[in-house]
């Protein structure tokens, strides 16, 4: 596994669902998001992830932001910020 992001942000879009959101210093592991992500929450409950897509913009401090879009199978309560997402 490998470390793309924590997540900063979490939030849910009425059509897409619920979408993660996190800067990414390197983008090293992010054109390896694929069909699934495995989440591991600050309380270290593990969750392994459907990925509906991946968005990526540049931030002020040239880091990539990074937005994960996990449609409506997960409600965003239930991520809570600070936890890491992985790829598989």
């Amino acid at each position: 596994m490998k470390k793309i992001m924590e997540v900063g942000d979490v939030f849910e879009s009425k059509e897409e669902g619920t979408i993660i959101v996190g800067i990414n210093p390197v983008l090293a592991y992010i054109n390896k998001v694929g069909d699934n992500i495995i989440l591991r929450t600050p309380e270290n409950t593990v969750l392994e992830l459907d990925v509906i897509s991946v968005q990526i913009s540049n931030s002020p401090t040239d880091k990539k932001m990074v937005g994960i879009c996990l449609g409506k199978s997960i409600k965003p309560t239930d991520i809570p910020l600070g936890s890491v997402v992985y790829v598989v």
